[in-house]
């Protein structure tokens, strides 16, 4: 979309997203009304006759690439309107007039003394009417002295002299405007100004800026020395203010704190404040109307500095609001809100809309997503790459762009901790900057983060997502949640608006790893000494601390063990030590542990007898809420076993089957993946369970009896490589939506009661080799089908019928026939996958007709010759005929379809594939 049809769109949608204004790429243009153009020149009355605010001169042979640029830059993004003369551009009587014009339009002239400055004949021809300016209509000069000393340049000495020398040389017949020079050189100099001398440039540009704006008697807002990662942004922000055609006057800046929403709002503050009749900044918003009368002195500022008066009094809120329509509605103004945490505060500032004059623009930065819905743009303010990360980090602790050789690795370490937020980066940059390599590693091992604010009712929603549920499928989390007696769906929304989390592609919950540290240290901090008085713990060892000393409490709401990657990081302890990666948890570790064990090179650790822990440790840990365990092993009676557990994950459950005594009614999700069970349980009753994971349990021969399990909505038996039977009580799991089967190679057939199965969406046989009996009907509400690698013609039905309610595997006689029709497929099937069940008849393309189907995978199947239309799949998206080698197939696809016959591509993963569960038991990530 143009940019121009952006604008004319805002107007009639109640919102504006972040795309619609990605395609501006210049000013747009209009014809303005006899009101607006009125509007317009009243405005442009207003201005003042000078187009810049500074005129930066110096030599370009000297500093154009460098301390020039750098300064320029400097000017620009503190919002000085800076003209910037290049003597070596070539030059023209035209160029002279335009520089004549801009020297008489700059109301400061920055000249930049260098070595080599006095050489160049245009420089001293713009220093002569710099002077001339001065004296008649008090120009303010600033001169700078870079590198040369300013007595050398007062009395011509060095490489002046040498350069007057030189000029009275090939100048004979203008003697006198050598002399002029001269004279102006000594009179500018003895200006003084600032000298340039063994220090950081970047400090020194940043007081040259404030000296500027001093002279200029502007009010700069401070944003720092290094300004990086923020020129796309400042850029759009920047076009939208200087295009008055657009109706969207409202900018929202809305990210996590830290990002830099308020370093952004600064500098395109300082870019643009004098393209408005009035201006004004109102800094952190959310803290100052908690103060008493904090509001009043909000509206109070903005009264001040629309009025331009020293003092303006309100004495309630609704007074100051009618007070700021009337100042408001007649004036071209920008207003910045920063860090505005609910809708009330910025009404109680601005008003209405329809207040603001034609031309004015509000911009506000939040937290909050969600804090303004109709008529606004909202921009998201994302994270540095770690290449900008690492930009600014090193300018702040070592003044350069990149580190010293041997602190590569601390500011790694760093910059990791800090994932791209700038105010982390700066902070630490700055703590550490003249630190050395043992300074380092202390203070990284030390340092604190700030707790996060947020509403204290989501407070435990947000501490059990940072400790237990990150990567987790969301929608597992909220059932988890739920059953913790928290309002989950709005709990999650909540921070979702806040940015505090995040929900990724594969509907996973992610945060930021600044936001989970800050949140950890909440906790923390609620017993830094005791962690068995802490409402939840995730760091391994404390976690085996509190079980072997048995000192948990009833505080404990959650905790974390697992066993394999605690005897992990105790055997490379010392490895950490040596290279000073001493703070805990190492991720490095965990990655280099997943890695090993996968490609073999390093052998599983078996338990031993000390790290088996007494279950009385959990006897006053009565409120736990979360367990989640690996290669734990318990010894001891389950009596006293806490009963108010939500969540079980225990990954290698070591028993071969859950103890008797084991009373957890209140679980919703048991997940015991790699456990050694044989036989589940017997008669237990899970009345509230929602998800049951058994997958990877090799010694697993029978399903338990479901039948105290009424309200399961997904059951995983996925890689039970022994198991051979489903017990017949899954008909009483009327609410079962997902069943997985996949990789149950010994299973022959399927019990006949799962047509009963009315609400199953999903069924996955993928693998099943053996299966040779299915239902007769499949289910009528089923959406995903999944039975790749059995042979079809070989399977029978429930009535032993091949012609029955599956009669799509008919037709042909003899062990080849694979040709089926699909007429009784459920109807409401999205995806499809049959890959590899040795299919040959391509007419089963051409006879599907499924209206939902989205989906359809036909890979390694032997389909021969067809060429035809496939009418029936008007919603189809994405076919699969790969791997097809005896294919000879021409289809004429819907025009819905997307992709066809990706050659040596395999499928794009299907959402519905994307289920909870890892390896990790921090982790709810399924691996594969």
């Amino acid at each position: 979309m143009s940019a121009s049809k952006a604008v004319a769109t805002s107007s009639s949608s109640s919102s504006c997203s972040d795309d619609e204004f990605s395609s501006f790429r210049g000013k747009t243009t209009r014809k303005a009304s006899k009101a607006e153009a009125s509007s317009s020149s009243s405005s442009s009355s207003s201005s003042s006759c000078c187009s810049y605010h500074a005129f930066l001169s110096f030599r370009g042979k000297d500093v154009r690439k460098t301390f020039a640029d750098h300064l320029y830059v400097a000017l620009t993004q503190a919002g000085i309107h800076t003209f910037r003369d290049d003597d070596e551009i070539e030059r023209g009587e035209n160029i002279e007039q335009e520089l004549k014009k801009a020297i008489q339009k700059s109301k400061v002239a920055v000249i930049v003394f260098s070595p080599d400055y006095a050489s160049s004949r245009w420089c001293l021809d713009e220093l002569l009417m710099f002077n001339e300016r001065r004296k008649s209509d008090g120009m303010h000069i600033l001169p700078i002295f870079y590198h040369v000393d300013p007595s050398a340049v007062r009395r011509q000495k060095g490489s002046f002299k040498e350069a007057f020398d030189r000029h009275e040389q090939q100048l004979k017949e203008e003697i006198d405007k050598v002399e002029r020079w001269r004279a102006a050189l000594k009179e500018v100099a003895d200006l003084g100004g600032e000298v340039l001398k063994d220090q950081y440039e970047a400090p020194f540009i940043q007081n040259i800026v404030k000296l500027v704006a001093n002279k200029l008697d502007r009010k700069l807002l401070h944003v720092g020395s290094y300004l990086t990662g923020i020129d796309d942004y400042v850029g759009r922000i920047n076009q939208w203010l200087q295009d008055e055609s657009t109706n969207v006057r409202i900018l929202v800046l809305y990210g996590i704190g830290g990002v830099g929403k308020t370093t952004i709002a600064k500098t395109v503050y300082n870019q643009n404040a004098d393209n408005f009749e009035r201006s004004c900044f109102l800094a952190d918003v959310a803290e100052t109307s908690e103060q008493p009368k904090g509001m009043n002195s909000l509206q109070e500022q903005l009264l001040s500095d629309i009025h331009k008066r020293e003092s303006v009094k309100i004495y309630n809120v609704d007074e100051g609001v009618m007070k700021i329509k009337d100042a408001m509605c007649c004036r071209k103004v920008i207003i910045i809100l920063d860090n505005v945490d609910n809708s009330e505060q910025f009404k109680s500032i601005i008003g209405e809309q329809e207040w603001l004059s034609w031309g004015s623009k509000i911009i506000v930065t939040t937290p909050l997503k969600c804090l303004l819905s109709e008529g606004c743009w909202k921009l998201h303010i994302e994270p540095l790459s770690v290449e900008k990360s690492h930009k600014l980090f090193a300018l702040h602790a070592f003044g350069r762009e990149d580190p010293p050789e041997n602190f590569d690795e601390h500011s790694e370490r760093v910059v990791s901790l800090c994932d791209g937020l700038p105010l982390a980066l700066c902070v630490l940059g700055s703590f550490l900057h003249r630190r050395n390599v043992k300074e380092w590693k202390s203070e990284i091992k030390e340092l604190q983060k700030i707790p996060d604010k947020h509403n204290d009712r989501h407070r435990s929603i947000f501490l059990h997502i940072v400790f237990f549920f990150i990567r987790w499928d969301k929608d597992v989390v909220v059932k988890i949640l739920e059953g913790c007696g928290f309002e989950a769906i709005i709990g999650v929304q909540h921070l979702l608006d806040r940015c505090l989390i995040e929900i990724n592609e594969r509907n996973n919950l992610a945060m930021h790893q600044m936001v989970r540290d800050m949140g950890r240290e909440v906790v923390r901090q609620e017993s830094p000494d005791e962690p068995g008085e802490r409402s939840r713990i995730c760091n391994h060892k404390e976690v085996f601390t509190v079980l072997t000393e048995k000192t948990g409490t009833k505080t404990i709401r959650g905790l974390i063990l697992d066993m394999h990657m605690l005897r992990e990081e105790n055997e490379n302890s010392v490895e950490e030590s040596v290279l000073g990666c001493e703070d805990s948890p190492s991720m490095v570790n965990r990655l280099v542990g997943i890695v090993c064990q996968r490609i073999g090179n390093i052998p599983k650790t078996s338990s031993t007898s000390a790290d088996v822990i007494k279950t009385e440790a959990f006897a006053n840990m009565r409120q736990l809420n979360v367990l989640l365990l690996n290669d734990v092993k318990l010894d001891g009676g389950y009596e006293d076993f806490p009963k108010h557990l939500v969540c079980l994950r225990w990954l290698r459950f070591p028993l071969n089957s859950m103890p008797t005594c084991l009373n957890v009614e209140k679980l919703v999700v048991l997940d015991m993946r790699h456990s050694r069970l044989k036989h589940a349980w017997q008669g237990k009753s899970f009345p509230c369970l929602k998800i049951l994971d058994l997958s990877h349990s090799h010694l697993l021969t029978t399903t338990p009896d479901f039948t105290g399990l009424p309200g399961l909505e997904s059951l995983l038996l996925k890689d039970c490589i022994n198991l051979v039977k489903i017990d017949d009580s899954i008909a009483v799991l009327r609410a079962l939506v997902l069943l997985n089967l996949e990789g149950c190679v010994k299973l022959k057939e399927l019990p006949k009661t799962i047509s009963d199965l009315k609400s199953l969406e999903e069924l996955y046989l993928t693998g099943c080799s053996e299966l040779k009996v299915l239902p007769k009907v499949l289910m009528e509400s089923l959406k995903v089908f999944l039975a790749g690698g059995i042979t079809l013609n070989e399977l029978s039905f429930g009535s032993r019928d091949v012609r029955g309610a599956w009669s799509w595997l008919s037709g042909r006689e003899g062990p080849e026939s694979t040709m089926f029709s699909s007429a009784f497929l459920p109807r409401s099937l999205t995806h499809l996958i049959l890959t590899n069940c040795n299919l040959s008849d391509g007419k089963f393309i051409t006879d599907l007709h499924l209206t939902s189907l989205r989906y359809l995978v036909l890979r390694d199947n032997p389909l021969n010759t067809i060429s035809a239309e496939i009418p029936g799949l008007p919603s189809l998206v994405y076919l699969d005929i790969t791997q097809c080698n005896n294919s000879n197939v021409i289809l004429k696809v819907p025009t819905s379809i997307e992709e066809r016959n990706r050659i040596g591509r395999s499928l794009t993963r299907l959402s519905c594939w994307l289920r909870f569960g890892s390896e990790d038991i921090s982790s709810g990530r399924e691996e594969g």
